[in-house]
């Protein structure tokens, strides 16, 4: 076997590094040595072995010595000295430490007392028999006794020394109490006067290592400032509730109570600041006046009001400055004004005032006065709190008078309109829609029905039963559209049976959520103009028949005339007969066509204008003039006009002058565009147009080689309805006529 298979695995790689170096360099591999070998058991053992060369030969001859017994008594004794060496670290560790523990406990107590020392709560500690060990800075400051005075004496010497401090102290209560701790509160008179120091002590058992009592130690907290900002904040509380009922007081104040209300609110809030004197001044309209309107004085102090009426507001310049621009003046003591409020220090020094705030009473808008606080026996100091608030109460007060004043404007308008409904003619009817109600009838229902307005409210189906049969449609129309800005004429049967003509507005009344919530109307009589215009157009008949009957006879008369002429006419004349025959001739002509006229503008204006299609008329007047040789192009598909119904004479009359003038047309085209909220129609043709100086004189009555009575009845017809036309084209290229419609007169569907 090779000697290597006896070598434990850790020692292997070193042994047969020696091995191979032995035999390159003799004395390059140590000759002893120690490792671990392996016998046939497995039993691992620690062998020293000495190795050498066999002179001559590259063989090595080897000795071991079994040294496991001494390398494990070696092992052994390494142990037991580093026992040995462990403790002794261990003690000395331990003396370290106990004297860095005494140190550490002189430290603390050192820190303990500093820290004490340094508390910003006055702090003093009583050992067990009740002796001063500690007395911080903060207790010498409010004690103004020093440590020196005090350390080493009993309890008794600080109840004794400091006023307030009584017997027992708190911690000599916890020292006989055996642990518990105490709280108290405690006042402490300031050593310089003033108001003194307000504490809060609470003293606590003090225990040694050994969980005995050792002593107490007592802290007492400053709550001075605490105590003033809980006052700070009561007030401000207080003050808060009286500005809300003041607040309150005002949401539903009714105008004839605002005197009240006001002479109330300056009572209550110079009462809870303690004032001498509170008041309100108005400015007026101009602003250049203002007057004492309200004052409370408190009890002993003289009222002034009577003598500041009417006190120009450009003497005090300076306050009325501050006051314009919406700004609270705060003046504790007058000489805190400045310089140029001279007026108003000696105006409020001839007062005896000491001190003074000025609150505005502003809207977003305006500044309508101001409100007063003024004290004449002491100064006093206005807190920020007191400055929010009144200005709070400044702007409330605002809004009252803002809502007053309109409340009494509303009422007086009311009262006008009321005035001025109650005595009109016209009768006015409220209805509310939930519920469905009749909520007014003015006076006059009485008159135009006969029904008493009790009668009418006790029965509101009174009125659609007497509507007349034939006009029932027309009122259910105007009850399903409550908003429609339409006017309705209708007859309704009187209590004596008598039908007469009622014209009827609706007004539709919105709420906030613009719901119609109510409708309104306004109702008037029109009977006597019903019968007015039933007897007109009953006389306009007779009147257009008797023009029918004269017209027939004396165009026949004329007829006659003109044959008897033209019969002369064909026979040899003399040239001044022949002359004379010729103006005959003309003048019975002028007289025809003027009568033929008063056939057409008879009926003009008579009936009420509607909607009229364009395009059917223009094709009926082609239909009837039948034009040779000249193409209509009609291109109003859909497009029509509010007109009077003589429309179709319009485009009769276009057409037969493009006949009749054109000479050259061939070809006419009528369209329509749509501009805005208005139409313009296009009548245009390809003849010879109209000249410059004809365009505005052929609509006039008279003008042209043939009477001009057409072009003029065109111009009327249009007019009625507010449709403008004028002609526009080139000459020598064609007439050109736009009929211009305005705003919602025409529409293209």
């Amino acid at each position: 076997m090779p000697w290597t298979a006896f070598v434990a695995d850790r020692d292997l790689e070193r042994l047969s590094g020696y091995h191979r170096n032995r035999r390159l360099n003799r004395d390059s591999a140590p000759r002893t040595y120690e490792f671990r070998l392996v016998d046939r058991h497995g039993t691992p053992k620690d062998v020293y072995m000495t190795v050498g060369l066999i002179p001559g030969t590259d063989r090595s001859v080897a000795s071991m010595v079994d040294v496991s017994d001494r390398k494990r008594f070696e092992e052994e004794l390494r142990a037991a000295h580093e026992q040995m060496a462990a403790a002794f670290e261990e003690a000395k560790a331990s003396q370290e430490s106990l004297a860095a523990q005494c140190c550490e406990m002189e430290n603390y107590q050192a820190t303990l007392q500093g820290i004490i020392d340094f508390l910003p709560d006055p702090t003093f500690v009583l050992d067990r028999a009740g002796t001063v060990t500690i007395w911080n800075r903060a207790i010498e400051k409010v004690t103004g006794i020093r440590k020196s005075q005090i350390i080493g004496l009993g309890a008794g010497a600080v109840s004794g020394r400091v006023p307030g401090f009584c017997s027992p102290l708190l911690a000599e209560s916890v020292l006989s109490r055996k642990g518990e701790s105490i709280t108290r509160k405690i006042h402490i008179p300031s050593p310089n006067g003033g108001e003194g120091t307000c504490l809060w002590g609470k003293a606590s058992p003090l225990y040694d290592a050994r969980g005995r009592l050792s002593g107490a130690i007592e802290s007492l907290r400053d709550v001075t400032e605490l105590k003033r900002m809980e006052a700070q904040i009561r007030h401000r509380i207080d003050l808060e509730q009286v500005v809300s009922s003041i607040s309150a007081r005002f949401v539903a104040l009714d105008p004839d109570d605002l005197d009240d209300a006001l002479n109330e609110t300056i009572q209550a809030l110079g009462s809870f600041l303690g004032v001498d004197r509170s008041y309100i001044f108005r400015f007026s309209n101009d602003r250049a006046l203002m007057d004492n309107t309200h004052e409370w004085c408190a009890e002993g102090v003289e009222p002034q009001m009577a003598h500041l009426q009417g006190i120009p507001t450009t003497r005090f310049p300076w306050g009325m400055a501050q006051i314009a621009a919406d700004r609270t003046v705060c003046i504790p003591v007058l000489d805190d004004l400045p310089p140029e409020a001279a007026a108003e220090r000696e105006f409020l020094q001839e007062y005896g005032v000491l001190s003074v705030i000025l609150v505005p009473v502003a809207t977003a808008d305006d500044v309508v006065g101001f409100m007063g606080f003024e004290t004449v026996v002491q100064e006093r100091l206005w807190s920020r709190d007191d400055v929010t608030l009144l200005t709070v109460v400044g702007n409330l007060l605002a809004d009252l008078l803002v809502r007053i004043h309109g409340h009494k404007r509303l009422r007086e308008s009311e009262e006008r309109f009321r005035t001025l409904v109650e005595r009109s003619h016209d009768c006015y009817v409220r209805a509310t829609k939930l519920p469905p109600a009749i909520e007014y009838v003015s006076p006059s229902w009485e008159h135009l029905t006969g029904y008493t307005c009790e009668e009418y409210m006790g029965d509101p189906g009174l009125v659609e039963r007497s509507v007349h049969p034939g006009d029932r449609e027309i009122f259910l129309t105007m009850m399903q559209e409550p908003g429609a800005d339409r006017v309705y004429a209708f007859r309704v049967l009187r209590k004596d049976q008598r039908y007469v003509w009622v014209e009827v507005c609706t007004i539709p009344v919105y709420g906030d959520d613009g719901r119609l919530v109510a409708v309104e109307y306004a109702i008037h009589d029109i009977d006597a103009w019903k019968q007015a215009e039933s007897a007109l157009i009953e006389a306009n008949r007779k009147l257009s028949l008797m023009n029918s009957i004269v017209r027939h006879d004396i165009l026949n008369q004329v007829t006659v005339v003109l044959g008897h002429i033209a019969l002369l006419q064909d026979r040899p004349l003399d040239p001044v007969v022949a002359e004379a025959l010729d103006k005959q001739q003309a003048a019975a002509e002028i007289i025809q066509s003027q009568i033929e006229f008063t056939r057409d503008y008879q009926d003009l204006g008579v009936r009420s204008p509607r909607w009229f299609l364009v395009e059917p008329l223009i094709t009926s007047a082609a239909r009837a003039l039948r034009p040779a040789g000249i193409r209509i192009v009609n291109e109003l598909d859909g497009v029509s006009l509010y007109a009077d119904p003589l429309l179709s004479s319009v485009f009769y009359n276009l057409l037969e002058n493009a006949m009749r003038h054109g000479k050259t047309v061939t070809e006419i085209r009528v369209t329509a565009v749509s501009e805005g909220g208005s139409v313009r129609i296009v009548w245009e043709d390809n003849g010879v147009g109209v000249p410059h100086e004809h365009k505005n004189q052929i609509f006039e009555r008279g003008f042209g080689s043939h009477t001009g009575l057409g072009l003029f009845l065109v111009r009327e017809i249009l007019s009625i309805t507010g449709i403008d036309i004028r002609e526009t084209g080139t000459p020598g290229k064609g007439a050109r006529f736009e009929i211009v419609a305005p705003e919602n007169g025409a529409r293209i569907e």
